[in-house]
């Protein structure tokens, strides 16, 4: 596995490949390709803007549904336009989500990282990367890792039909789940804000496959016994057209 330096640390990147499918249940999916719109009509990309996408149609729905909003009623389905390299927070990495939690490191709590053009400050339960990395190493565009309650509820709730599609891997922490990963939209990270007007062509890390209602379990299932094969080095699906 390839690995980066940070203050003499090796940390472990994991390339995932070209086709590789995400989901991501969104209002405004053009966010996740330009930015968050802001009041002037422009839209903002930060160093550590985030898109976060998982490997199947259903985990979103089984364990975020309670987060969700009335007009979040769509699945998304994406693929990667190119390999790109995630750092990885998963085994056999020694660093997990938790990681965010220690002072000085590659990692930190999303709160703790300028908001920058971004009209609201970001999450404390997000990982977001340092300064440093970004700088030292803008093709690293994104995280894999596990979402330790996002997988407790998942888990509560999955059905046995749907259990085939819910591929785990564990971490650090011995903890076992699906993983996530969080991506920029970006395929050269930028060190600083990003302000996209209209008429601006932007390189993204993915493009977008089809859409379904988030409900529609049985759309999701067939999509995923025809175009989706399972990648066992990095737990997401493959598409096959």
């Amino acid at each position: 596995m390839e690995e980066i330096l940070y203050r003499n640390t090796k940390i472990p990147i994991k390339t995932i490949p070209k086709g590789t499918l995400l989901f991501r249940i969104v209002e405004k999916p053009e966010d996740d390709f330009r930015g968050v719109k802001l009041e002037d009509g422009t839209r903002c990309i930060i160093p550590n803007y985030n898109v976060f996408f998982h490997p199947n149609p259903f985990i979103g729905n089984i364990s975020i549904d309670s987060h969700l909003q009335v007009t979040q009623q769509t699945m998304y389905v994406y693929k990667l336009k190119k390999d790109v390299k995630v750092i990885s927070l998963i085994s056999p990495s020694k660093y997990s989500r938790r990681t965010r939690n220690t002072k000085r490191n590659f990692i930190k709590k999303c709160s703790n990282v300028p908001k920058g053009c971004m009209p609201r400050p970001l999450a404390e339960y997000d990982p977001c990367l340092s300064d440093t990395i970004i700088k030292k190493y803008p093709d690293v565009v994104g995280i894999i890792s596990i979402s330790l309650e996002d997988n407790k509820r998942a888990k509560k709730r999955v059905t046995q039909k749907l259990k085939k599609y819910f591929k785990e891997t564990t971490d650090a922490r011995g903890f076992s789940g699906v993983p996530e990963i969080m991506l920029h939209p970006l395929t050269v990270r930028p060190s600083s804000n990003v302000i996209v007007h209209d008429k601006d062509v932007l390189e993204n890390n993915y493009e977008q496959v089809t859409k379904f209602s988030r409900f529609d379990i049985r759309r999701g299932q067939k999509f995923m016994d025809k175009h989706a094969t399972f990648n066992p080095d990095t737990f997401f699906y493959t598409y096959t057209a």
